[in-house]
Formats: C-alpha cells, structure tokens, sequence
C-alpha cells in the first residue's frame, strides 16, 4: 500500500493549487483587460466584432451558466450527464448593454471565489470525478477547471490583443 503522500500525489496537489490560484486570480486579469478598454467598452473590437462590454458579459454568462453548474454537479453527484449551453442565444436573448461591466466583473469574481472555496475545501477524490457531456464527452472536474481557466484566458488575450498589449491574465 503506497502512502498518500508519495512525491506523485504532492505533484498533483502542487498542480491542483496552482489551478485553484488561477482559477481565483483570473477575475482581476479580467479587470485589468477591460480596463486599458475604459471609455471604449462598447465599440467592437474588430469589425462586425463583440465590444469589450460584450466579451465581459459573454465570460460572465458562460461561467455561471455551463462552467459553475457543471462544477456543482461533479462536487454532488457521481457520474453526472452536464448540460449543454448555448452562449450565443443566451446572449441574443439577454444581453443588456447598460450593466457596468466592473459589476459583472465583480459577479465573476464572486462566482469564482464562492466555487475556489468550495474546491478546496473538497477531498481530492473529487477531480477525477467525472461527468458525460454531449460535446466533450466523458471529463474530470479537474478538466472542467482547466477548461474554465481556458476560456477566460482567451477572452483576456482577444482583450488585449485589440489593445495592443499582451499582458498576461
């Protein structure tokens, strides 16, 4: 019987709190992105293009409608089937252009934190919970952190491409 703390496990820890630090750290890249965009939030960053309001409000919604549900149902339950979300018709049904993006920054940020506490205070068994989805198949809950992390870094990097910075989030 290995013990469990072989060099293999703290590996995997170290990663797991590194992705729990980005995971937490990854409002304020936001922020920070969306900032170098004050006073041009809501002119398309390229043409025919989303304005930076836009991105914001798309990282919100898809975080809290498909990445926090889909975390929700792994912390619960075994083997759940995760639903599938549609970010462009949710968008077209309910964007509204006149919520001030810090707030929607700051409902990510709170969002993000409330989930971070919640993963770190579960047992490590639960990454490799898994769950169906139709699109991405069987995946972990450490998958779906990583895949949230993914998701917003693009929309960082789009940011900040359109302003000529590349700072990383």
């Amino acid at each position: 019987m290995s013990d469990a703390r072989t060099p293999a496990a703290d590996l995997l820890g170290t990663y797991r709190g590194g992705l729990l630090d980005a995971y937490g750290a990854q409002a304020d890249g936001l922020r920070r992105a969306l900032q170098s965009r004050a006073g041009d939030e809501h002119s398309p960053l390229e043409a025919g293009g989303w304005s930076p309001h836009q991105v914001a409000w798309h990282v919100r919604a898809v975080e809290t409608r498909a990445y926090l549900p889909r975390l929700e149902q792994l912390l619960t339950q075994d083997h759940p089937t995760l639903g599938d979300f549609d970010g462009d018709g949710w968008m077209a049904r309910h964007y509204t252009a006149d919520e001030a993006w810090e707030r929607i920054v700051d409902d990510l940020q709170a969002a993000r934190r409330s989930m971070q506490t919640r993963l770190e205070a579960s047992p490590d068994s639960v990454w490799s919970r898994v769950g169906r989805h139709s699109y991405w198949g069987t995946r972990t809950l450490m998958w779906w952190v990583e895949r949230s992390i993914a998701h917003i870094d693009e929309h960082i990097a789009q940011l900040s491409a359109a302003s000529g910075s590349m700072e990383p989030g």
